[in-house]
């Protein structure tokens, strides 16, 4: 892959090259997404299965946590809002100095951690490195929104700034100042909240958008009770979460939230949609949301039946591993002047993401072959990834065509 890399770079003149990469906040941080959560889903494979050994202060498993949250959907939801809140005030995009030292920020991040695992250096200094990316991230995206007048947004702002305080109390576990486990829930329940409301924006129109190009019934419902109450709900769950994890109330509202996402998903007339691989992907990721705010609900009524951990993989391997590429495909195909359409090249990758995402749910329900399982998945999830990542990346690094 690094050959292929230096060849792209070789081809094109550095400088013309450097500022196209750093024109819109989608081409440093997809290309950038993609090949970092493969590499991490490699390495992962390799310390569960023994294959890689590291002696350093970094727990692997909180290690894996923390760069699947933060560090892999901190550089999505980076190069998503700082592409789309240009469209959405009508000001020029975030790019040149500002974006480069943003990325820069990120990089030092996902580097620090890594010496951390390997040996290198305190999880402490890593922490302190890594916590700077998301408050600059966020306090750019706020300037934005707040410049246009786009009151509307402030909502998504607000969201993202919770999951950069999961962020700090991650950052404060490792430096003993407030030793807690707050971090991962409050970084899950908010990826959950984020899910729900990005998700409940583009779904609607891109199946919409698509049903009237295929000269079919294209009516999307109008935000109603059910779409409110299933935002208040999940927003709602992801606080008891955090706060109070093994109550029962908590786990009534998970199950709530997710039967009320899965009423939403129902009207948006996805059984139409078999005819495009980025639209179909895009409810089944919806259905996966709805479906681990279920299960981890249900986790919290019968402990003893029912294992949180394919919940939260649910969620994670499978919800928000489809919809981020569905969504980093449509940006990437869509601000290159590509078709907005898949290609057998994207429909593997996210055959691989999505078969990837299925086997890790269901590992803990099959224990004789759970360390198989988890192999198999991993290799599918992050070769999907990989797939993407080379596909993409002629389109980052040259201009619109």
């Amino acid at each position: 892959m690094v050959w292929v890399v230096w060849l792209l770079i070789e081809s094109v003149d550095m400088a013309s090259l450097l500022k196209t990469l750093f024109s819109i906040g989608f081409r440093p941080f997809f290309l950038s997404a993609a090949l970092f959560v493969s590499v991490c889903l490699f390495v992962w494979v390799g310390l569960y299965g023994g294959m890689v050994d590291v002696e350093g202060p970094m727990d692997p498993l909180r290690w894996h946590a923390h760069e699947m949250i933060f560090g892999y959907l901190g550089a999505v939801l980076a190069g998503f809002t700082l592409t789309a809140v240009a469209n959405w005030t009508g000001r020029p995009p975030v790019s040149g100095g500002w974006l480069i030292t943003l990325f820069l920020l990120w990089l030092a991040g996902r580097a620090a951690m890594a010496l951390s695992l390997a040996g290198d250096l305190p999880v402490s200094t890593a922490a302190l490195i890594d916590v700077g990316f998301i408050p600059a991230f966020i306090g750019l995206f706020a300037r934005e929104v707040i410049a246009g007048g786009n009151k509307r947004n402030l909502v998504v702002v607000a969201a993202v700034s919770v999951f950069g305080l999961a962020n700090v109390l991650f950052c404060l576990d490792v430096l003993g100042l407030y030793e807690n486990a707050l971090w991962t829930r409050l970084g899950v329940g908010t990826l959950a909240l984020l899910l729900a409301l990005i998700g409940g924006r583009i779904i609607p129109v891109f199946t919409g958008n698509w049903l009237k190009a295929q000269k079919l019934d294209a009516s999307m419902p109008v935000m109603g009770f059910i779409d409110k109450i299933s935002i208040l709900l999940v927003g709602v769950g992801t606080l008891g979460w955090t706060l109070f994890p093994e109550q029962l109330v908590t786990g009534v509202l998970w199950v709530g939230a997710g039967g009320a996402l899965l009423l939403r998903l129902c009207r948006w007339q996805g059984l139409k949609t078999g005819g495009e691989p980025l639209i179909v992907c895009l409810h089944i990721a919806y259905g996966f949301l709805a479906f681990s705010l279920i299960v981890i609900g249900l986790s919290v009524l019968f402990p003893a039946d029912v294992p949180i951990s394919s919940g939260l993989h649910l969620l994670s391997a499978g919800a928000v591993g489809l919809m981020t590429m569905v969504v980093m495909c449509r940006a990437l195909l869509g601000h290159t002047g590509r078709p907005i359409s898949s290609t057998p090249f994207l429909t593997t990758a996210l055959g691989l993401v999505l078969l990837g995402g299925v086997l890790r749910v269901l590992a803990p329900w099959l224990p004789a072959y759970y360390g198989v399982l988890i192999s198999i998945s991993g290799f599918m999830w992050g070769g999907g990834f990989f797939l993407f990542a080379c596909y993409v990346a002629p389109m980052v690094i040259r201009p619109r065509v």
